[in-house]
């Protein structure tokens, strides 16, 4: 799920806001195009539209009441005007006969002198004065009465469009910009949810885990992505009988093998009896050889062919007995190398589930890689304590040439060989750890590699604990 939620917090996130802001900036600057221009059926036609655009939005308001008043009565339109909000009503005024507001408002001395103006003869009129244009138009309402509809520019010289546009326009761009926004949100959900099920089964691949099938969560798509889900099935479909097919050759080819190289080392036996000691050393490698291409068939047939298949962790194991004993068991080995082999943890016992003896094999083979790579004269300390969620940690450090930190996942892979462990003189063939981890895997525990800071390399084992509920 982390995978996933981080996974959608980035694609999901640039697929949302660009496709919003993009829908945001059409919306608007369309609006502001349409609103700055007046493209609409009452556009004005006056030549003089170009060359007064700072007063054009004045206009547009005289010429909008206009349009709405008309065809009402004074009573209507002195309720309208009431129920109007502030910034409608600031650059305008409605005149009745008597030459006062219909709200009431006192008029400013210009708009006196301005309205003198406005007669049968002449029903429109601009003109400017002082630092203002005001425009005004004489109109007969519904019920006969007449009124002066005067709208001015701003007097401090400011453009009343923004004020107009926003005013105006903003509740049709909050609910369009709304409505795009939910449209981009299942949109990108929708395309981000299928890229980030196909990352996540290819995590799960590159882990081992060639059972993963994302068809299911792309049942009913028919787009490019659903299509690419189906194909993906088919690769890891394939892919899974490939691996299975490889890996039940290899123990078919060694369960084969291990008849003749059984006759092989009678065979052995009865000539190094019968050689008189002439040929012992020819014998003694043959001997080797054997012996190794043993070792080689019993690990190969010991790996699992199935990665996903579990065991029944019928038994319980005590972790600190089984490495006091183990420690106990190879110091003479150790000793041998002038190496000290120790024991160190708080821990009175570390119950774990277990199949069986297997967890012996992964702690022993640990323990004989550390004793022959750690440098002669010194330490291999074995660590037993708990992590955060009680699980049990097993670490065993030695002071050896460590590995390559490239190389640190890959060492638990099946015949994998560091350039320092390729001669089998030196190392093994490269089962044992893989093996190991495998088995750690199927207790439900992780097995990892670190370099220590003062050379050598740490193998960590963690467990999880025995549930005596």
């Amino acid at each position: 799920m982390e995978t996933y939620s981080f996974f959608m917090t980035r694609l999901y996130l640039k697929i949302f806001f660009s496709f919003w802001l993009i829908t945001i900036t059409m919306i608007v600057g369309t609006s502001l195009v349409v609103h700055w221009l007046d493209l609409g059926t009452n556009k004005h036609l006056s030549k003089r539209y170009q060359a007064e655009r700072s007063q054009e939005p004045a206009k547009r308001l005289l010429r909008d009441v206009v349009r709405e008043v008309v065809n009402h009565s004074k009573t209507d339109v002195t309720y309208g005007l009431g129920a109007a909000p502030e910034w409608a009503t600031r650059y305008l005024f409605i005149i009745d006969e008597n030459t006062q507001d219909l709200l009431k408002r006192p008029l400013s001395q210009e708009i006196i002198d301005f309205i003198p103006e406005l007669t049968a003869n002449s029903p429109y009129a601009e003109m400017p004065i002082g630092d203002r244009v005001f425009f005004g138009r004489r109109i007969s309402l519904q019920d006969g009465s007449m009124v002066r509809v005067v709208a001015g520019t701003d007097p401090q010289g400011r453009n009343i469009f923004w004020q107009l546009f926003f005013n105006n326009v903003w509740p049709t761009l909050l609910i369009s910009i709304l409505i795009s926004g939910s449209a981009c949100f299942f949109l990108a959900k929708r395309m981000s949810r299928g890229l980030a099920t196909l990352k996540t089964a290819t995590q799960q691949i590159a882990s081992g885990d060639l059972s993963v099938r994302v068809t299911p969560k792309f049942r009913g798509r028919r787009d490019e992505i659903g299509m690419l889900g189906r194909e993906f099935d088919h690769m890891t479909e394939r892919l899974e009988k490939a691996m299975l097919e490889q890996k039940r050759m290899i123990k078919d080819v060694s369960h084969e093998l291990r008849s003749p190289l059984a006759r092989l080392q009678v065979a052995l036996a009865l000539a190094q009896q019968r050689s008189n000691g002439d040929v012992d050393q020819e014998l003694n490698r043959i001997k080797q050889a054997a012996e190794y291409l043993n070792d080689v068939i019993s690990d190969i047939l010991s790996l699992p062919l199935n990665e996903n298949e579990s065991w029944e962790l019928n038994d319980t194991l005590d972790l600190v007995s089984l490495l006091e004993t183990l420690t106990k068991n190879y110091g003479d080995e150790a000793q041998s190398k002038q190496v000290s082999l120790s024991l160190i943890t708080h821990e009175k016992d570390a119950l774990v589930p277990t199949h069986g003896n297997t967890l012996i094999g992964v702690f022993e083979n640990i323990l004989r890689n550390a004793i022959h790579y750690t440098s002669t004269g010194t330490p291999i300390t074995v660590k037993v304590d708990r992590v955060e969620d009680g699980s049990f940690r097993v670490r065993i450090a030695d002071r050896g040439p460590g590995v390559p930190e490239q190389c640190l996942a890959d060492i638990f892979q099946p015949f994998f060989r560091t350039d320092e462990a390729r001669d089998r003189s030196s190392g093994g063939y490269g089962l044992g750890l893989a093996i190991a981890k495998r088995t750690v895997a199927l207790h439900s525990g992780k097995m990892e590699a670190s370099n220590n800071p003062d050379g050598g390399l740490t193998i960590s084992v963690v467990l999880p604990k025995c549930d005596l509920d």
